[in-house]
Parts: C-alpha cells; sequence; structure tokens
C-alpha cells in the first residue's frame, strides 16, 4: 500500500525552483496539450519578452518556449507520493497505460478562446475553453476516475517566482505593470481561437519539459537525486502560497 507523506516533509525534499532560483528536480507524470511547436513563435515571444526584462527576471525564472502547455489532468508528483515513487511508479504503470489509450482514442484538440495575464507565485496565462470541450475533458477523466485532476483554471504557466528574491514594495506595482503590458501585446497580436497540442500523457523530471510517454516502462528509474534537497523556510511559504493557485505544472 503507498500512502502519501507528511506534506512539510516532503516539501523539504523536492521543490520546482531552488532556493538559488533555479528549476530543480521535480518529477511527475502529467496530461498536457502542448503549445509548442504549433504556436512556436507566439511561444518564443513571450519568453523574449520575458527573458530580457531586467526586472522581471529578476524576480522571476522564465520557463524555456519549449515547455508551454495547458496541463489537461494533473496526476501524480514525487513529491506527493514520496521515498515509494519508483514503486508507485511500476504498480501504476497498467493506470497510466489505460489513460494513454482513453486519451488517443477520444483525442482532440483543445481551442483556446480567451487568455488572461494572471501574477502571482509565477506567472501564466488563464484559459478559456468552449463549454463543449470543458465537457468533453470532463468526460475522460470521469471515464477514468480521475475527474479530481483536472486543474481548477487551466492555464499556461510561464515562470516561476524565485524563492531568494522578495519582491520589494517599490518594484511590485512597476513589476505587475510591467508584466501584464508587455504580455498584453502579444496577447492582442495573436489570432484567437488558438488550437493547442491534443492531451497527451507525459513525463517529467523539472518544469523545463514534458515528455510524451508510452507507459511501457518506468522512465524516473535512471533519474540521480541531487545531494542537497533541503529547502528554507522562505521556500516552503512560497510553496504553500503557490499550492492554492497552482495545483498543476
Amino acid at each position: 500500500m503507498f500512502t502519501l507523506k507528511n506534506r512539510n516533509e516532503l516539501q523539504k525534499k523536492l521543490s520546482k525552483v531552488n532556493e538559488y532560483g533555479e528549476y530543480s528536480l521535480f518529477p511527475g507524470v502529467t496530461v498536457v496539450s502542448s503549445c509548442y511547436p504549433e504556436h512556436q513563435k507566439f511561444c518564443e515571444a513571450i519568453f523574449r519578452a520575458l527573458n530580457t526584462n531586467p526586472l522581471i527576471i529578476r524576480y522571476f525564472n522564465p520557463l524555456p518556449a519549449s515547455s508551454y502547455h495547458m496541463t489537461t489532468m494533473s496526476l501524480e508528483t514525487e513529491q506527493q507520493i514520496g521515498e515509494e515513487w519508483n514503486q508507485f511508479i511500476i504498480k501504476t504503470l497498467p493506470h497510466y497505460k489505460k489513460i494513454k489509450q482513453t486519451l488517443q482514442e477520444k483525442a482532440f484538440y483543445p481551442s483556446i478562446e480567451k487568455m488572461a495575464v494572471h501574477i502571482d507565485q509565477c506567472i501564466s496565462l488563464t484559459l478559456s475553453l468552449s463549454t463543449e470541450q470543458e465537457k468533453h475533458i470532463i468526460e475522460i477523466a470521469k471515464d477514468l476516475n480521475i475527474e479530481k485532476t483536472i486543474p481548477r483554471v487551466f492555464h499556461i504557466t510561464l515562470a516561476y517566482s524565485r524563492p531568494n528574491k522578495t519582491i520589494t514594495k517599490e518594484h511590485c506595482e512597476q513589476l505587475h505593470t510591467e508584466i501584464t503590458k508587455t504580455l498584453n501585446i502579444i496577447i492582442e497580436e495573436t489570432k484567437l481561437p488558438m488550437e493547442i497540442g491534443e492531451p497527451k500523457l507525459c513525463y517529467f523530471n523539472d518544469m523545463t519539459a514534458f515528455v510524451p510517454w508510452d507507459a511501457d516502462d518506468n522512465p524516473f528509474k535512471h533519474v540521480t537525486k541531487p545531494l542537497n534537497l533541503k529547502l528554507g523556510n522562505t521556500e516552503n511559504s512560497e510553496l504553500e502560497k503557490e499550492s492554492h493557485y497552482e495545483m498543476t505544472v
């Protein structure tokens, strides 16, 4: 039997962003609809806009354009499962295989009708799909008994905050204005609705890449753990705040 570890204990082991503001080991399994390379120009324009702004990169670490995606169903992470992660993955392979097959049988391409800038512990675009497509996602999840894994808000994560940087009062409003203005220019130039990739079962070792997975074998068996995964109190606090909005990757 696999049991979830104490939340605080797990947070001391794994985090999406480490104490240096860099993306770190955070393995997991998810279902995502990729925005790249279907909309390479759009993704790269966003990355370039964020990554070339000194104020933004001081407080946020932009994700690579190739990682941009909409999470359809957020499944499991090693942070949730704990030390039995590899055994859990092996035991759950038949279920993951069923998810992959169901996604193929009921394949569709999500069409983004609206998007808006959201700034919190991360920079993201909140997305609106048609009612029909939202129902389709729910139906697929219900068939697999994983409806609780559907995100409360569909979104594309663009950057995570650096836990080692506290946003000063003088920069807070300016930062919000610059991010919103910069991204809204790109959104206004983007033709909507925008069709993105079909939902696919993927695994990830960190937040920078989501790899399509056939669920034939454990993709994490050769992953090497960092020597020091301990986080400070500041980062644990940031993770706690982040979890209220982003339960998904």
